[in-house]
């Protein structure tokens, strides 16, 4: 976050830094960043109404479609569940709706192997996490393939050159692709 520690956010806080109006007054009330109580006050823009449309950060996929990560308005709304539990950490949004979510690791571990159970769903996400922070466009100049085609793999489109272009794109992640059989084959 780009405010100083000392700094009280919301629930201490109780109005908003910018404008001064009541700040997270009913439990429905969205809180940016833990200080203002509306996008405009935090000088962001207003978050995206669907989820296909919010930055990967904002977003999640569940069975095959994307949706909302949970919003908190402060630490102390996270459940002491998922506070307590080492796998998980929390970030604020600062790029789209300056709420808190929630992130789960895997204890420290790289993630070394993956089961698709589903191709179309599993390996767009697979590959918007492996991307992280770079952009498309430099993904695909190292690659050599064209930025739209990068986006149709993770959008899960269908291209002619799909599989060609995909393992162009593994091997910029240094990744490759396998399959897992069942035992006794």
């Amino acid at each position: 976050m780009t405010t100083t520690s000392k700094e009280k956010l919301f629930p201490v806080r109780q109005r908003c830094k910018t404008c001064g109006k009541g700040l997270g007054l009913r439990a429905q009330d969205p809180v940016h960043l833990g200080l203002y109580c509306t996008p405009r006050c935090a000088g962001m823009a207003a978050p995206a109404a669907r989820p296909e449309d919010a930055p990967r950060g904002c977003r999640t996929q569940r069975e095959g479609t994307w949706a909302f990560k949970r919003r908190y308005r402060s630490e102390q709304e996270i459940p002491a569940k998922l506070r307590e539990d080492a796998s998980t950490s929390w970030y604020w949004c600062e790029e789209s709706c300056g709420a808190i979510h929630v992130g789960h690791t895997r204890m420290g571990e790289r993630e070394k192997f993956r089961m698709f159970e589903d191709l179309t769903a599993d390996l767009p996400d697979l590959l918007i996490k492996l991307r992280g922070q770079a952009t498309r466009k430099h993904v695909a100049e190292v690659a050599g393939v064209r930025p739209i085609r990068l986006k149709e793999l993770e959008e899960g489109l269908k291209h002619p050159e799909g599989l060609e272009m995909l393992g162009k794109v593994l091997r910029v992640y240094r990744v490759r692709l396998g399959v897992a059989l069942p035992t006794g084959r």
